[in-house]
């Protein structure tokens, strides 16, 4: 165990083990962060019929808290999965990977915003920006320790179908953000451009 702890840092000093560390600390903290935009509702004179339409107005709220946690999670299996490929790690694959969770982070202000104002299109915007800028970095990490020889062997059509399935993530972003020009969007409401993001469940191999 010791050596392999060893073989993962450079002799610049950067561990990649370090690195998954903190990856995984600050995801534990972003996906327990969600659930603080959910408040219990506050009611002066609460009655059955009362409590019942605070939990519907709430609807949205427990939608958004669902679908970014879930984001989050595969977001953060796909990090692991690459770091189970990771044999090394440079400065450049470091602060990538600081930028990406500077991202993560802000994904439970993102998941708030649309929660409580996702029937305006700026929220939603907000939204499938902070995504896309995940999992472009997510990509853009994964491209450069392949392309700097940071990763074991690997066959090299699997190295083009890893970053083929990487650029999905971005992609659905991309389509999200685009729904929410839609006119019929505009007119349901912007939250159902939301749902592209249920195509990434489909997709059956992240790495």
């Amino acid at each position: 165990m010791q050596d392999n702890h060893l073989a993962k840092e450079n002799s610049a000093g950067v561990n990649a083990k370090r690195i998954e560390t903190l990856v995984d600390g600050i995801f534990a903290i972003a996906m327990t962060l969600l659930v603080l935009g959910i408040a219990v509702p506050s009611i002066a004179n609460p009655t059955e019929a009362a409590l019942y339409q605070a939990i519907y107005n709430l609807i949205p709220n427990f939608y958004s808290y669902a679908i970014s946690f879930m984001l989050l999670a595969i977001f953060w299996r796909i990090n692991h999965l690459q770091f189970n490929r990771i044999q090394r790690a440079d400065a450049t694959l470091l602060w990538i990977t600081v930028v990406w969770l500077l991202f993560v982070a802000l994904v439970p202000f993102s998941a708030f915003f649309v929660g409580e104002y996702g029937n305006f299109q700026l929220p939603n915007i907000f939204f499938d920006l902070n995504l896309l800028a995940i999992g472009f970095l997510l990509f853009l990490n994964w491209r450069h320790a392949l392309n700097s020889g940071l990763t074991d062997e690997m066959d090299e059509e699997v190295k083009k179908s890893s970053l083929r399935i990487n650029l999905m993530l971005p992609a659905i972003s991309i389509l999200a953000l685009a729904l929410t020009f839609l006119p019929f969007i505009k007119e349901y409401g912007y939250g159902w451009s939301s749902l592209a993001y249920l195509l990434i469940p489909v997709i059956k191999h992240f790495q």
